[in-house]
């Protein structure tokens, strides 16, 4: 199955494999909270995840997350 995601889903979920809460990944990439937060919420229905932590593993399962 191939999923389609973003340069900035992929970024996201980068930041909070490692961690970051959502306004961190805001001024880290530079985009305001509500702007991550929508996009956190693209990369569940894309990876049809009903959690970040359930969107982090699917993520890692399908090799998008870099390692």
């Amino acid at each position: 199955m191939k999923i389609l995601l973003s340069a900035l889903e992929k970024s996201c979920l980068e930041w909070l494999s490692q961690g970051k809460k959502v306004y961190e990944i805001s001024l880290l990439e530079g985009k305001s909270v509500i702007e991550v937060e929508i996009c956190l919420g693209r990369t569940l229905i894309k990876l049809e995840a009903r959690s970040i932590e359930d969107a982090l593993s699917k993520a890692s399962a399908l090799d998008i997350l870099q390692r």
